[in-house]
């Protein structure tokens, strides 16, 4: 008797309410039914909002790393080691998963990018027409990115500097050089053309800036190739002191020249987080759910390059010696590059040619041409 109660009284309101509705005039009506349907949107996008914040609150690594890195020694648990990749506290299980090296384009209407945020290394280098394009690095060792993208095209220098890391290459298509080098290394990658299966395009982005992948995908991937860890290079690491951070005036700033205003690069540092943030055309560069892009290192690598076909396609030399800037601390320095070959990581060597230790975190690496194209200057 309760629920009948329940239900004619809820059929009577219904139909007051529906007489009430008609007796309006026409503008009234469209008005009550456009609050209505912007009632019903605000309360859609809330309840999104909420659940992409329940998927990407444990982005790569976050439920069992130490990403603290200022945290003393003895508020690390005594079992952790440093990840491979970033030099982070993790558990051991954790420490040498397979890297994943994903090209995502940087074109206007790319932005905002999809995961790089949480990239543990990303380089940036010119490709053909003044444009940059990303390498993302991420480590995969519990990997649960939504989205990561878009994906672009691969080039043979890009190639050069994955097979550093020996990480699952992912890509859509590329040059023809950068496909041929693929063919002969041994680096595993994903092509969309042919592994479509662990890619989709979104509706929501214009081609060809709409290939997306996700951690899960390419996780999936590496599990049905049965590989778990690999070896390469780590770089040296060091615990972080307020007594290394820059003092007041003595801090720095960098800026990138690409000689393009839409791809203008900018890294301020913020003493409060002792990390860099990146701003790309004067503004804040975020990613795609708002989270602000940031490093705690930032690289930059001199690498001659040539233009190599009417496509204006560049070779860039990246094998061998160069001059870099290291820039940790809020402070820059000079000193240099060096990578042995495709197969090796570059290392970078300060101006006594010893291997410099960064900070355990995210790690930037830009690449340009001419010394004029960085610009360091003090706050």
């Amino acid at each position: 008797m309760g629920y009948d109660n329940f239900n004619k009284k809820l059929k009577s309101a219904f139909y007051r309410f529906r007489r009430a509705f008609l007796r309006l005039p026409l503008p009234q009506r469209i008005m009550v039914v456009l609050l209505a349907l912007a009632l019903c949107s605000f309360l859609i996008f809330g309840m999104r909002q909420l659940l992409h914040f329940d998927k990407t609150s444990s982005i790569i690594g976050t439920s069992t790393e130490s990403t603290d890195t200022t945290k003393t020694a003895d508020k690390i648990p005594g079992n952790y080691v440093r990840r491979h990749l970033d030099g982070v506290y993790v558990d051991p299980k954790d420490a040498d998963y397979y890297p994943v090296a994903v090209m995502i384009d940087n074109a206007p209407n790319a932005r905002p990018q999809a995961g790089l945020a949480q990239a543990q290394i990303v380089y940036e280098a010119l490709m053909e027409g003044n444009i940059t394009r990303f390498m993302a690095i991420f480590a995969t060792a519990s990997s649960t990115l939504p989205e990561i993208g878009p994906v672009r095209s691969a080039r043979p220098y890009f190639v050069d500097w994955a097979q550093g890391y020996n990480a699952l290459y992912a890509h859509v298509g590329g040059s023809p050089e950068a496909l041929t080098e693929l063919k002969m290394t041994a680096m595993y990658n994903i092509n969309e053309f042919y592994q479509g299966k662990y890619f989709w395009r979104s509706h929501e982005r214009l081609a060809p800036h709409n290939v997306l992948s996700s951690g899960e995908n390419f996780y999936n991937y590496l599990n049905n190739l049965n590989v778990r860890s690999v070896n390469y290079r780590s770089w040296q690491y060091k615990d972080e002191t307020a007594e290394t951070h820059c003092q007041a005036s003595a801090c720095q700033n960098i800026d990138i020249n690409y000689n393009n205003p839409l791809f203008a690069v900018s890294w301020q540092y913020d003493s409060e987080q002792n990390q860099y943030r990146r701003l790309m055309a004067s503004s804040q560069h975020n990613d795609a759910d708002g989270t602000p892009i940031a490093a705690k290192n930032v690289i930059v690598l001199k690498v001659p390059s040539q233009i190599v076909d009417a496509e204006l396609r560049r070779h860039m030399q990246n094998i061998g010696a160069g001059k870099a800037w290291y820039c940790l601390d809020g402070a820059c320095l000079e000193g240099s590059w060096k990578k042995a070959s495709a197969r090796e990581r570059e290392v970078i060597y300060d101006d006594k040619d010893k291997e410099v230790k960064f900070n355990a975190g995210t790690t930037w690496i830009e690449v340009v041409q001419y010394d004029g194209s960085i610009n360091v200057s003090n706050f």
